[in-house]
């Protein structure tokens, strides 16, 4: 039998794969995380031989690693929800004693929301019933009719902004205004679809404020390239900027 004259190779390298994703960066992890790391590595193999003794890292939004307590209600009603044995019968005085009546009678009702399945599939959209309860709270709170239907669940803010930029974008003519300094969701994502970061820049020295005028000068210097400007990202005071 003769052998074959095809050479393996490889399939995927830095060459083949999607340029777009090449030309990411998300720069929370940067130089400076990179060389937190080391150091603590350093602490761990040589202890003492730094001014030091600890390493905390500030580079994301992690308010628990700076000891700041979490919220214990969400905590409490994800737990019941994810053992339910918790909530059995034969339990539940004993349940009664670690864990409060409201977070109790939440987990009871989320989870007839999805017939005690927490871990189950869910609709495209999210469970329906929390849809309606989110409806409910915008219309309470901005003062307007919001339907169920039109809200779509994610598991994250990042994955909502994913959605909406991958539905924006048709081409890499495409455009969305970002604040700078961002967090690097927005320039990571519109790399990825080949689409044009507008950045306009927040004023450090009056507290990150926004500026009408370099939103304005930032706008028109994209319209005059011939960039098709269709979004704008407001989030101020916003990672690393307060947020």
């Amino acid at each position: 039998m003769q052998e074959s004259s095809i050479q393996s190779s490889k399939v995927l390298t830095l060459e083949t794969m999607n340029p777009n994703v090449r030309k990411m960066e998300y720069a929370v992890r940067g130089a400076i995380p990179i060389r937190a790391e080391e150091l603590r590595d350093q602490l761990k193999k040589e202890p003492g031989s730094l001014p030091f003794s600890k390493i905390t890292p500030c580079n994301i939004g992690n308010p628990q690693q700076l000891n700041q307590k979490p919220l214990t209600f969400l905590r409490q009603v994800s737990a019941l929800m994810e053992y339910t044995d918790l909530l059995a019968p034969e339990n539940i005085d004993v349940t009664r004693k670690l864990f409060p009546e409201d977070a109790i009678e939440r987990a009871k009702r989320n989870l007839s929301y999805v017939g005690n399945a927490a871990g189950a599939y869910t609709q495209s959209l999210g469970v329906q019933e929390i849809r309606e309860n989110v409806a409910r709270f915008i219309e309470q709170r901005d003062g307007f009719p919001a339907d169920s239907n039109n809200i779509c669940l994610t598991s994250g803010a990042s994955g909502a902004v994913e959605r909406v930029l991958d539905i924006l974008v048709s081409s890499p003519n495409v455009g969305v205004m970002i604040p700078i300094p961002q967090y690097p969701l927005y320039t990571a994502t519109l790399a990825h679809l080949n689409a044009q970061a507008i950045p306009y820049y927040l004023q450090e020295d009056s507290d990150w404020q926004l500026s009408a005028a370099d939103m304005e000068r930032s706008l028109s210097e994209a319209r005059a390239q011939g960039i098709d400007v269709r979004a704008m990202a407001v989030i101020n005071p916003g990672n690393p900027t307060g947020g």
